[in-house]
């Protein structure tokens, strides 16, 4: 297994999905990126986070949060053990996506 990080997994799908402007705020884990024209958020639980491995996490990524984010674009995307919500952005940026 090589040595990359979640966050670098995370960032890496991302950037993958066309995501730019990728940002990583440690505490809470949460990521603010943009596609361009709308600013988003993903966020995960700590402890959710902390507990889920590298593989489960790529999976997850690739499988039910990228296209949570692309059909929610503009949205909070939030992951814990209960699975997804998405709720309102708490980012000022104004934008209507």
């Amino acid at each position: 297994m090589s040595g990359r990080t979640k966050n670098e997994a995370i960032i890496e799908a991302l950037e993958s999905a066309g995501y730019q402007d990728i940002r990583l705020k440690v505490v809470p884990k949460r990521f603010l990126f943009s596609n361009g024209r709308c600013q988003a958020e993903l966020e995960f639980s700590r402890n959710y986070f902390d507990d889920t491995t590298l593989v489960t996490l790529q999976g997850l990524m690739q499988e039910t949060i990228l296209p949570a984010i692309k059909q929610q674009l503009g949205k909070r995307v939030y992951v814990d053990a209960r699975g997804i919500r998405i709720t309102p952005s708490t980012h000022s940026r104004a934008d209507k996506c």
